[in-house]
């Protein structure tokens, strides 16, 4: 396997390609596996902004003009940044969804535990003996 990598890492391809095609393609298609499936399970689109990202990568294999590479560095850049702001909010509803769900209302949590203790029945039979 070593010397598969070895015999193909010696014929690079460009400088904005180090990897062969053959490697680079292995690699997009195992990262697009893992991120369809954390986006499948987490319905957070970040997943899906990276899974693009890396799969444009593949553009330098055929394409090395300068206004071409250009290009793919701007819209790399936005499809990272996206993704951060998408990977924020994720994570800022789940805190607040995980906060919702904490925090009962204190009125019923107070009537129950008097229920369950049975402080109100008692405080009743005080009343009658008096």
């Amino acid at each position: 396997m070593l010397q598969i990598l070895a015999d193909e890492s010696a014929t690079l391809q460009n400088v904005y390609a180090p990897l062969p095609l053959g490697i680079h393609v292995v690699f997009c298609i195992i990262a697009t596996a893992v991120y369809a499936a954390l986006f499948a399970r987490r319905k957070t689109y970040n997943y899906l902004c990276l899974m693009a990202a890396v799969d444009l990568t593949l553009m330098t294999q055929f394409f090395t003009d300068d206004p071409v590479i250009a290009a793919l560095f701007i819209i790399e850049v936005g499809l990272l940044a996206a993704s951060a702001i998408y990977s924020f909010r994720a994570s800022r509803k789940k805190k607040l969804e995980a906060k919702q769900g904490r925090d009962p209302e204190p009125q019923e949590s107070d009537d129950n535990t008097q229920e369950d203790t049975g402080l109100a029945d008692s405080d009743d039979e005080d009343d009658d003996i008096l």
